[in-house]
């Protein structure tokens, strides 16, 4: 498939435009906009915006294009190298670009000599912006990113559908109301994020846990497996990474909360996969089965911020 082909084109100032791109384009300078505005408040050196702005972006393109090769059944990494830096065709992954941001961030960190922590931090608000717009710039791309058929008259007759034969859910326009609220929850708990990196932790419970819910509503025709989508599975991968380092800061491994947080990752994967099954083989009722899906992805996400908020109050007590 070459989403080039499908892609509406603009005429802006008399240039001609692909629409989508325009989007993203508009979404990485809002980013790199929120790098500029908060580089004070997290202390960052004077510079450090556009180096890091540059390096997460080369990155961020590098890796979505190469993990979605990877993860594509119809690319196989040995017989289709030439496909790789052929861009028009197929597509990118959300997870590797934001795998790739932070992989430039941590360049960043390294090169001008600063934390880390705080440099992931400013790029855990940052993202946002460009993930928001690049989900609304999906809307400009024919039958791209929908959900399965809706069964429910209320939300087929509603703004979000598609209608048509099937009506189906516009699930980028969901993805990036989502994000604009994990967006303002981000900002909010920046004002008390207590030690460097804290934030990307939360980023990675909060936005791994709201992507499982997502890559389940959408249908991912290039990366999935029978009813498992393989951006769902990275979306479970952040979410344990987020409970490993949310453990490790806790520094209390046998006690009863970090033993719950890790017990509750496999519990949550067990949980999806029957979910996501009876989604895709049952006539189970689909909104009950999307209730029982965000409860059982809050438990890992609910216990990888609480341990984060004990551990802060602790070193505020201490």
């Amino acid at each position: 498939m070459y989403l080039i082909d499908e892609a509406v084109i603009n005429e802006v100032f008399g240039i001609k435009m692909y629409a989508f791109g325009l989007y993203v384009a508009l979404g990485a300078l809002c980013s790199l906009a929120v790098v500029c505005l908060v580089r004070r408040c997290w202390r960052l050196k004077q510079g450090t915006s556009p180096v890091l702005f540059l390096l997460s972006a080369l990155c961020g393109m590098v890796v979505s294009r190469l993990l979605f090769c990877l993860m594509n059944r119809d690319i196989n990494m040995f017989e289709y190298l030439h496909a790789w830096p052929q861009v028009t065709g197929g597509g990118w992954s959300m997870f590797g670009l934001l795998g790739g941001v932070f992989l430039g961030g941590w360049l960043c960190a390294k090169i001008t000599k600063q934390s880390t922590g705080r440099i992931w931090d400013v790029l855990s608000m940052a993202v946002f912006p460009a993930m928001i717009a690049e989900r609304i710039g999906e809307s400009r791309i024919e039958e791209f990113d929908l959900s399965r058929a809706l069964e429910n008259e209320l939300l087929s007759n509603s703004v979000l559908a598609l209608r048509g034969d099937e009506p189906r859910l516009r699930t980028y326009y969901v993805a990036a109301a989502v994000y604009l609220v994990l967006f303002i929850v981000l900002m909010l708990l920046a004002r008390h994020s207590g030690r460097d990196g804290n934030l990307a932790i939360r980023f990675l419970l909060l936005f791994g846990a709201a992507s499982i819910i997502l890559e389940s509503l959408r249908y991912d025709f290039f990366l999935s497996i029978s009813f498992v989508g393989l951006q769902q599975v990275m979306a479970a991968i952040t979410v344990a990474l987020g409970i490993g380092l949310a453990v490790k800061r806790y520094n209390r491994p046998k006690s009863a909360l970090s033993a719950a947080a890790i017990a509750s990752v496999p519990m949550m994967v067990g949980a999806v996969l029957g979910l996501e099954f009876a989604l895709d083989r049952t006539t189970w009722n689909k909104i009950l089965i999307y209730v029982l899906m965000i409860l059982s992805v809050s438990v890992p996400a609910g216990l990888g911020l609480q341990m984060l908020r004990q551990r802060e109050e602790g070193s505020v007590a201490q």
